[in-house]
């Protein structure tokens, strides 16, 4: 089942782990059981490290670019990464979008891409199945920003019928 960038979540990650756990040897799996987009994971098998090391540069990148424009150091917040290129330019990118959901939108297409690069000329090896992996993980994050923005809607509305019927508004703006 291929998937792409902007589908709901065929299948989770866990439910792939699941099925492939029956069907590929032991290192593999374990392998594949590494396969993250957290670029924090000392364990990145295969085109886990090229994709943890690019993922810290972009990073690294957002934070120097968000601490410029705040004029505040950025040095506690770098992590160990050689800069990679391209990463700078995503970052400035990103920067400019004019929310902070289109921003991350935006930054999980790069990084989409990055795993399709990372992928290409891998058709069904353990290098394809860690990069569906990453992807699925891409879209559960996705699914995530909807299921976010339908609550912060449910609040929003919630409080407008509480305030119309005259009903006090529990303190902190908490309704769920």
């Amino acid at each position: 089942m291929l998937i792409g960038p902007d589908q709901p979540v065929p299948v989770n990650s866990e439910e792939m782990l699941d099925v492939c756990r029956r069907f590929i040897a032991d290192g593999d799996y374990g392998g594949l059981v590494a396969s993250s987009l957290n670029p924090e994971d000392a364990e990145a098998p295969g085109i886990c490290a090229s994709y943890r090391d690019w993922e810290r540069s972009l990073r690294n990148e957002l934070v120097i670019q968000r601490a410029a424009e705040q004029n505040l150091s950025s040095e506690e917040y770098i992590r160990a990464s050689e800069p990679i290129s391209g990463t700078s330019a995503i970052a400035s990118e990103a920067m400019s979008k004019s929310s902070p959901l289109e921003a991350e939108l935006y930054l999980d297409s790069c990084r989409w891409l990055k795993i399709e690069e990372l992928s290409t000329g891998h058709f069904f090896d353990i290098e394809f199945l860690r990069a569906y992996r990453m992807k699925l993980q891409i879209l559960e994050r996705r699914a995530k920003f909807d299921e976010e923005r339908g609550f912060s809607a449910y609040r929003d509305l919630y409080a407008r019928v509480l305030t119309a019927s005259g009903t006090d508004i529990p303190d902190g703006g908490d309704n769920g």
